[in-house]
């Protein structure tokens, strides 16, 4: 099943990209707020915001079930919905964005 197949079973539709000013701003926020929050982690703020930065980021038509936004491991995006403003990705996209930084994958790309 291709990618856009199954983003329409899961209910995402008319998918519109964020613009990479928005992305940077996302991940600049992101990565500011998850290395002041673990500094014991020696975590590297460059390395953390270029890899939220080479997400790809979208508004779309989400499900009916309320989902704000859904990071989709498949093709390592996160969807918003369109409704939202985009104030409030900035809260969303830690929280989707930590489900990226969680993700293991064998060799395969599979999720495990």
């Amino acid at each position: 099943m291709s990618i856009n197949s199954t983003l329409r079973k899961e209910g995402i539709e008319n998918i519109k990209p964020l613009s990479t000013l928005e992305i940077n701003k996302i991940a600049s926020n992101i990565s500011e707020k998850i290395c002041s929050a673990f500094p014991e982690h020696n975590i590297n703020k460059s390395d953390l915001f270029i890899a939220i930065a080479r997400l790809n980021m979208y508004t779309a038509k989400m499900p009916q079930d309320d989902s704000a936004a859904k990071y989709f491991y498949k093709n390592n995006s996160i969807y918003f919905s369109k409704d939202m403003d985009l104030e409030d990705l900035h809260s969303l996209a830690l929280h989707e964005c930590l489900h990226f930084i969680q993700e293991v994958k064998n060799k395969q790309g599979k999720l495990l």
